[in-house]
């Protein structure tokens, strides 16, 4: 039942967080005749989301451009709902960004988020709520404030307006930073 609840009202980077927090520890699903109902009434996945995503935004963090791999393979990089799947976002480029591992949770925990940019694209948002003095907090996260947001690659369309509204006013913290200084 935790699993389930889970599922249906938070993004899956802060199910273990939240599992952590009230001292949780999920069993692997069971299977069996209880257990097909519930799974049959809920929404499936889309399984090239991902990789639909991380096309379109060339393998890079839209919020910092980073852009690692071992080999071929893209390591830290995820493909994130801006509304979140659990709250009926839909599996497709207009409702997904790039973000390295570190964006990823920031931008789930309101700590980022999506602003109007110049000429109809998308700037940074990051929270005035969001404490942080270290060298680390100022160029990973309060140095983005206000910057444009990097991709997608020309020929895919942007984030919905629909979804970015929806972040915003549900999940991003509070007043927006002023642009970041140069």
């Amino acid at each position: 039942m935790a699993r389930v609840l889970l599922d249906l009202n938070f993004p899956p980077s802060l199910h273990g967080e939240l599992c952590e927090a009230v001292g949780l520890e999920l069993e692997e699903a069971e299977t069996g005749p209880f257990s097909m109902p519930l799974s049959a009434a809920r929404r499936q996945r889309d399984r090239r989301m991902r990789e639909m995503v991380l096309t379109a935004y060339e393998y890079q963090c839209a919020f910092c451009g980073y852009d690692g791999r071992i080999g071929a393979v893209p390591v830290g990089l995820e493909a994130a709902h801006v509304r979140w799947w659990a709250f009926d976002g839909p599996d497709d480029v207009e409702n997904g960004l790039c973000l390295c591992s570190l964006h990823h949770k920031l931008f789930d925990k309101g700590v980022l988020g999506l602003g109007e940019g110049p000429a109809g694209g998308h700037r940074i948002l990051v929270s005035q709520s969001f404490v942080g003095h270290s060298t680390a907090a100022r160029e990973g996260v309060l140095v983005l404030a206000g910057r444009p947001l990097i991709g997608p690659q020309p020929g895919v369309r942007p984030i919905a307006t629909a979804h970015r509204s929806w972040h915003t006013s549900q999940v991003f913290h509070g007043t927006p930073r002023p642009a970041a200084s140069a």
